[in-house]
């Protein structure tokens, strides 16, 4: 979803290498280290070349497994450069029409098989979660986004007054009572040739509320067919797993979630301990990912942007929800955040196989029902 600062970071349960534990050769002495847990080896990837943030992919290998550490990191790059450059926004790229092609384009497009899926699979599922005849999920919402983007950017913004912090002028001109075109049912998508029209003029489209973690199910589908273990994490606002974690008496993959601030920090501490079984995602959706103050004063004006008033919105500091399908959970997870919480925990305690957390503004941590069942307590 857009969400481009930590808000969650992986908490190795045994971070301590040692180096003559293990009962076999590393299988790749670059990208492998041995863990304190005998026969395990850690072997990772790091980039930060797409999506806007930092996406790592973490394979614990041990004896048994046989598959190509080089092809599976080489796999890992090559997706996320391929959906980086299809749902970019700001850029266009060679022989490719991607959503900066849509978003300049006057006219039809025909579009590759995997960007036209993704925007069938995000049609789809704008229904999850709808207030008052408006969808809280929107593609189509990046006239108005745009604008707070541009509010971000402005030469006006001033990060000399506090330490850490941006202050810009909010852009109410340009938001309060403006007609935008952002009613999803004017795009229409062909199946018969893969093309895409815009019905309505001024109409352009942004991803990011569920493109990290649609990213995330391509990776995982390709990964779980060959029974890797692993744990993914792009952004550290969508983790995912697979596989029996070797490294711990739990079989699981624990992570922790920091506390929400809008003030500079050095050091992050953390407020829950969650733990993760293989298959199951954990998304994050927050105010201060992206976000700047007023300059003549204290409001947080923070990337998600609520639909029913073209404003920021949310009614706590942030939510991290847990769901199977990662691109449903990266969907509802800004959705959800948009809700009051007492809205937001009566969707989600009716919502079968849906968890979540809150993290309000006074500190106060709100659990959904079942939560329970993946707290983790740290020794």
């Amino acid at each position: 979803m857009k969400k481009t600062i930590l808000i969650i970071m992986l908490l190795l349960i045994s971070p301590i290498f040692m180096g003559c534990n293990a009962s076999f050769l590393n299988p790749n002495s670059d990208l492998c280290v041995e863990s304190n847990t005998e026969g395990v080896y850690f072997c990772e990837k790091t980039t930060t070349s797409y999506f806007d943030t930092t996406v790592s992919l973490k394979l614990y290998y041990t004896k048994d497994d046989t598959y190509n550490i080089l092809e599976v990191f080489e796999y890992f790059t090559n997706t996320l450069q391929t959906y980086h450059q299809y749902f970019d926004k700001y850029n266009e790229y060679n022989d490719i029409n991607n959503i900066y092609s849509i978003n300049n384009s006057e006219s039809t497009l025909t579009l590759s098989n995997e960007l036209f899926t993704a925007l069938q699979f995000a049609i789809l599922n704008q229904d999850l979660v709808v207030v008052d005849n408006v969808r809280l999920f929107n593609i189509a919402l990046n006239p108005v986004l745009q604008v707070w983007h541009n509010a971000r950017e402005s030469i006006s913004c001033d990060d000399n007054i506090k330490l850490g912090i941006l202050y810009c002028p909010v852009p109410r001109d340009e938001i309060d009572g403006i007609e935008f075109n952002t009613n999803p049912d004017n795009i229409q998508l062909n199946e018969e040739d893969n093309t895409i029209t815009f019905l309505e003029p001024n109409m352009s489209l942004d991803l990011g509320g569920f493109a990290k973690g649609y990213v995330a199910n391509i990776l995982t589908e390709h990964l779980n067919s060959s029974s890797i273990t692993y744990i993914l994490n792009l952004g550290n606002s969508n983790v995912i797993a697979n596989g029996q974690n070797p490294t711990n008496d739990t079989s699981d993959f624990i992570v922790a979630l920091i506390e929400p601030s809008t003030e500079f920090r050095l050091i992050n501490t953390y407020y829950q301990y969650i733990q993760l079984p293989e298959n199951m995602a954990l998304v994050t959706s927050g105010n201060y990912q992206r976000f700047f103050k007023d300059i003549d004063g204290s409001g947080v004006y923070h990337h998600i942007i609520d639909p029913r008033t073209n404003y920021p919105g949310g009614d706590v500091m942030s939510v991290s929800i847990i769901y199977a399908d990662s691109a449903i959970a990266d969907i509802l997870s800004t959705a959800i955040y948009l809700l009051d919480l007492d809205e937001a925990l009566e969707f989600v305690n009716g919502t079968d196989d849906l968890e979540a957390v809150w993290y309000g503004y006074d500190g106060t941590i709100t659990y959904s029902e079942n939560f329970q069942n993946y707290k983790y307590i740290l020794e």
